[in-house]
């Protein structure tokens, strides 16, 4: 963590996938339709590893529930102040 090339980049993105995990968790939906990992150019390998893992997890998972519902949004989970 923190040796992107890109002064930063890697944590600024790692805050951004952890903040759009707490909304899917909100939403209901299971948070791991979204997967992050620090994979270096160099790790062909890994890289695709990781790729076939995650295919075989969203074959598993199925469609999303938003995708299944149309879209629509289901009841909040918590209450916003009014």
């Amino acid at each position: 963590m923190g040796d992107c090339n890109y002064l930063g980049g890697n944590e600024k993105c790692q805050v951004v996938v952890e903040e759009t995990w707490k909304v899917l968790r909100l939403l209901g939906v299971d948070e791991r339709y979204l997967r992050l990992k620090w994979i270096s150019a160099s790790e062909g390998n890994v890289f695709a590893e990781e790729v076939r893992a995650f295919t075989q997890l969203l074959k598993q998972l199925g469609r999303n529930p938003l995708a299944e519902s149309g879209g629509a949004l289901p009841e909040p989970m918590v209450s916003a102040p009014v």
